[in-house]
């Protein structure tokens, strides 16, 4: 494991492996550059914030990727919030994700991401969804699929329509049922689409 000095906070287990296949079809040496903590809950991860940054054992950058989920603008007020003591943040996220420096040697470099674009509501669902062609029939299908299922037999919650829609295209491909990470490395999805490359971008402006 690569000294945590540079660290990349994500919510989950899927998350962190997206980001390790996302690295490696993109060539960047994430071992190298930074390492993956995946925390358990967006909730954890931003009521931990504070305790982060002031610990002893802070890094010298800290990456947060978090999911907006329904509502961007309280997703932000929460990320705000948590590091207000230390940070002036802007009013809302960059559109191409959000670089704090350092306000002093006592307190880590901060990158921000909120899927899926920093701009709407979302999750890393929604970004990966961006990813497949534009002429993929099957992601259409997929997309009315789950729309069709009547209430009363819809046993998710509206956040996670986006995650319904991609399982249920991931399990119509050559590989049915493909963990979301190793769809970039089958090829399904496409990680050279703008919203990819402003995500690569980030990554490699906050730890490279």
């Amino acid at each position: 494991m690569p000294e945590k000095s540079r660290v990349l906070l994500v919510e989950g287990r899927d998350d962190r492996e997206v980001i390790y296949q996302f690295c490696n079809y993109h060539q960047i040496d994430n071992k190298r550059l930074f390492c993956v903590i995946a925390v358990g809950s967006v909730e954890e991860l931003i009521q931990g914030l504070s305790a982060r940054i002031k610990s002893s054992r802070r890094p010298q950058v800290l990456g947060i990727l978090v999911d907006a989920d329904t509502n961007l603008e309280n997703r932000w007020a929460q990320i705000c919030s948590a590091l207000s003591d230390d940070y002036h943040l802007p009013e809302v996220p960059s559109r191409v994700g959000t670089i704090l420096e350092a306000p002093s040697a006592s307190r880590p470099k901060i990158g921000i991401w909120v899927m899926p674009d920093n701009q709407a509501p979302g999750i890393l669902e929604d970004f990966l969804l961006h990813l497949t062609n534009e002429n993929d029939s099957l992601a259409r299908r997929a997309k009315s699929a789950v729309q069709d299922i009547p209430d009363r037999e819809r046993l998710f919650g509206e956040t996670k329509f986006s995650k319904a829609v991609i399982h249920t295209w991931l399990a119509w491909q050559k590989e049915p049922g493909t963990a979301l990470g190793q769809a970039f490395t089958r090829r399904y999805l496409d990680p050279d689409r703008n919203s990819a490359l402003e995500f690569k971008a980030w990554l490699e402006t906050l730890f490279a």
